[in-house]
């Protein structure tokens, strides 16, 4: 962040300064646990913590300015702004630093691949720009306006994850960052508990539009039938990506290269170009278009799409490999939908091949009324996608079990635990050299620590 004195930022956040409005700072945080000396310490109240408890604290740690919704008195030298919302008033913050930069700005929203798409459209926009993009998942209404203010003058273009839980939540992101272009990556039942429906899903995701600039140009999966469905409904320009035969940037001659990779064809500005990705997944593909049609709009070269994506690695916890004792581990444990299971099961049995496989599987959260099914639909795909072992872990888990064992797998390789810690024993008992294991669950299923149980790691 540029360096910026205390009467200009409670300017554009439309606070009451009090304190020396001469001090300067070039860092926020909202936390003092990691503040660095001379940043501005945001007081937010969460579920767990109330910021303004350690407001003194941040003073402590260094912090020049704090940000507050109660008066606060300033130490000597040292500034305080009061506002109504903290929260609202860091958006602020970050929407006004960013008109002060005349770049590019790419939003990135759906149910599942957002990050991916993210990164993989990061990869390839840095063959040509100097990319700033929001770190790990900072894409809610304080991990979004944290993400911009980290911004640099020397950063040519910027692409932003845009995250929600309910309808206006993206809105709200999206006119913070007025992006010039925007991906919806597909519309799945991730949150339907909140939501409702599908439609009411689209509904939220749309709301990206909310706050594009006058000239913005959408990019949508054209194999996604409600995204498919707004084709010529839309007031601004639209790109559509996929597979189908109707859509306009296409993969051709998809093959998967296993635990290598995947290798596509797709014709960029007339030419058919060969795009491989180093890691596995046929589901990669769609992630991989978005981000190429994000390059093409932003006059990325065929050959530097090639490079971008050629250079594409997994982040941590994202259909992640690793070996450890003679056993592939598939840890993508970070968070999981239906779509995404399917996708990690598919994977699976890639990778394993002639290898045994075994799915270590944990509760989806967030899909209400749908759950059971969703739960069972994914047992089926175990069978479907020709899994040796099934271990369920969970309140919800049965369901896999259930739909597993109805598409036919045998009962003995099917079992359910409701607690991570009991499944440990039984899949030490099990787990042989030569195994290939997926992890996958929730957030909150913490599948991680189960990994990390079963094959004693740090």
């Amino acid at each position: 962040m540029d360096r910026m004195r205390a009467d200009k930022i409670a300017a554009w956040m439309g606070g009451k300064l009090t304190g020396n409005p001469g001090i300067e700072t070039d860092a926020v945080s909202t936390d003092t646990r990691t503040l660095k000396p001379g940043s501005m310490f945001f007081a937010i109240r969460g579920k767990n913590f109330d910021g303004h408890d350690f407001i003194d604290k941040a003073y402590e740690n260094g912090a020049v300015i704090a940000v507050s919704n109660i008066d606060i008195t300033p130490p000597e030298g040292k500034a305080a702004v009061v506002v109504e919302d903290t929260v609202l008033a860091l958006g602020r913050l970050a929407e006004k630093y960013l008109e002060t930069f005349n770049i590019p700005v790419i939003a990135v929203t759906g149910s599942v691949g957002k990050t991916t798409t993210k990164e993989m459209t990061a990869q390839i926009l840095s063959t040509q720009y100097n990319v700033h993009k929001s770190t790990g998942n900072y894409n809610n209404n304080i991990g979004l306006p944290l993400s911009v203010l980290q911004l640099e003058r020397g950063h040519t273009a910027a692409v932003f994850e845009l995250g929600m839980n309910a309808l206006g939540e993206i809105e709200y992101l999206s006119r913070i960052i007025h992006p010039d272009i925007a991906v919806i990556t597909n519309i799945g039942v991730s949150h339907y508990e909140k939501l409702g429906s599908r439609q009411n899903i689209l509904r939220a995701k749309l709301e990206v539009t909310k706050g594009m600039k006058d000239n913005g140009v959408l990019i949508l999966n054209g194999d996604d039938k409600l995204l498919s469905g707004l084709n010529g409904l839309l007031s601004m320009p639209v790109v559509y990506y996929g597979i189908n035969e109707d859509v306009p940037l296409r993969a051709i001659g998809i093959e998967t290269m296993g635990e290598k990779g995947v290798r596509f064809t797709v014709n960029l500005r007339n030419e058919d170009v060969e795009i491989v990705l180093p890691v596995p997944g046929i589901h990669q593909v769609s992630n991989a278009l978005a981000a190429i049609a994000c390059g093409i709009e932003l006059g990325i070269e065929n050959d530097n799409i090639i490079k971008g994506l050629s250079c594409y690695s997994q982040e941590k916890m994202r259909l992640d490999i690793v070996s450890t004792k003679g056993v592939k581990i598939i840890n993508d444990t970070y968070n999981a939908a239906p779509s995404s299971m399917q996708a990690a099961l598919s994977v699976l049995r890639e990778v394993a091949g002639e290898n045994r496989s075994i799915a270590v599987l944990g509760d989806m959260y967030e899909l209400g009324s749908i759950a059971g099914e969703a739960h069972k639909e994914v047992g089926r795909a175990v069978v479907h996608e020709r899994v040796n072992y099934l271990v369920a872990v969970g309140e919800l888990a049965g369901d896999y079990c259930t739909g597993a064992i109805e598409a036919g797998m045998d009962e003995k390789n099917v079992r359910h635990y409701k607690n991570a810690d009991d499944a440990v024993p039984y899949l030490k008992s099990i787990i042989c050299p030569d195994d290939v294991v997926l992890f996958k669950g929730s957030r909150g299923m913490n599948m991680d620590r189960l990994l990390k149980a079963v094959f004693d790691l740090d």
